[in-house]
């Protein structure tokens, strides 16, 4: 579920579990985020055929 979800099901049924998950997910999500802006590289070589990086 994203953070997003939770928060919505949070908010509909006020459980503290959910709040908790929520902001849980939420430090996850933007750790991703920050770790994708910073050293991403693609996992693929790209439109090249398969040798060409010799």
């Amino acid at each position: 579920m994203t953070s997003k979800q939770l928060w919505d099901l949070f908010y509909q049924t006020g459980l503290p579990e959910l709040y908790c998950l929520a902001r849980r997910r939420d430090r996850q999500e933007a750790k991703q985020a920050a770790e994708r802006g910073r050293d991403h590289a693609p996992d693929h070589p790209g439109d090249c055929p398969a040798g060409d990086q010799l």
